[in-house]
């Protein structure tokens, strides 16, 4: 059974999909493929970088770290793919729907691990770091661009209350709960 600690960063986890539907769903299609006046991505490009991210960063990372000793992991560089992959002239239901794929599979990987296991380590950029503290760092990486789009979308709205769009775990109810 994951340590309350563990099972709050799983939480984390497990809600981003959510959020991120949450927020983009009330979105028109030019609100989403509109960059921020003071740069960044578009809201889809939000979603395709998380999913890819997810997809090609995360999952195959933990893998990794859990089958190898001390594996050289690769960053990815998230501003060339949103370029390379046009992601502004994909469709968002398929970054969003592969996104919370995804992650279920990153959380079936990560659900029993032991505490030895969650300290099992790799080479980042340069440094050593463990399972937990890559899991903490995609948490992080995550809210990072789930508060800046509430951020975005709150003041185009005119000020509306962020938990109202989403933002607040406790407002997803059910659905922020990891699933078994």
């Amino acid at each position: 059974m994951p340590s309350s600690s563990t099972r709050e960063l799983l939480d984390r986890l497990s809600v981003s999909p959510v959020r991120l539907r949450v927020l983009l769903a009330r979105l028109k299609e030019n609100e989403l493929r509109t960059p921020p006046p003071v740069g960044g991505f578009a809201p889809i490009e939000d979603a395709w970088h998380l999913r890819d991210l997810e997809a090609e960063g995360h999952f195959p990372r933990i893998r990794r770290i859990l089958a190898e000793d001390i594996p050289l992991l690769v960053p990815i560089d998230g501003d060339e793919l949103a370029v390379q992959r046009h992601y502004l002239e994909r469709e968002l239901g398929t970054a969003l729907d592969e996104f919370a794929q995804f992650r279920e599979a990153t959380l079936g990987l990560l659900g029993e691990l032991s505490e030895d296991q969650w300290s099992r380590r790799a080479t980042f950029e340069g440094r050593s770091i463990t399972l937990r503290d890559l899991v903490s760092t995609m948490a992080a990486h995550d809210e990072s661009h789930l508060n800046a789009l509430a951020a975005e979308l709150q003041q185009a709205a005119g000020g509306v209350d962020s938990h109202a769009i989403g933002t607040a775990p406790e407002a997803l109810g059910a659905a922020g709960s990891l699933s078994a």
